[in-house]
């Protein structure tokens, strides 16, 4: 009996570690893409409407320009965007934003070995 107990004992104690383990950890693929683009651009408001009337990037240079319908409150838009495949991009996409001035973001290839800086300019169009 006593055996069963410390049996249990150590088994209810692996369980209790094993499920401890983090889980929350990012995982990356790493492939051999180098590919680190930007595609496109969104800029969504609170309503979830996107209101980028026009958006130009140069990959050259790293800039992209989005212009809004004058009236949208830049301090609060949440970006989304197209990158290459297998790419990321930090900081996070999809978080509510400041662009009253510019905000920049590094693409990264899927293999890790490319990293490509964007500067994104939002202007209000007149």
């Amino acid at each position: 009996m006593k055996t069963h107990i410390i049996l249990m004992v150590k088994v209810l104690f692996l369980a209790i570690v094993m499920g401890a383990c983090d889980t929350d950890e990012e995982v990356y693929q790493v492939t051999d893409r180098t590919d680190a683009y930007i595609s496109s651009v969104q800029l969504y408001t609170a309503d979830n409407r996107n209101v980028a009337t026009q958006v130009t990037i140069d990959d050259v240079n790293g800039i992209i320009n989005v212009e809004v319908k004058n009236g949208v409150n830049l301090a609060h838009l949440k970006p989304r965007c197209s990158l290459a495949p297998e790419a990321t991009i930090t900081p996070k996409m999809g978080v509510w934003t400041n662009f009253s001035a510019a905000v920049k973001y590094t693409v990264i290839s899927g293999s890790g070995e490319v990293y490509k800086e964007y500067e994104i300019i939002v202007v209000e169009k007149e």
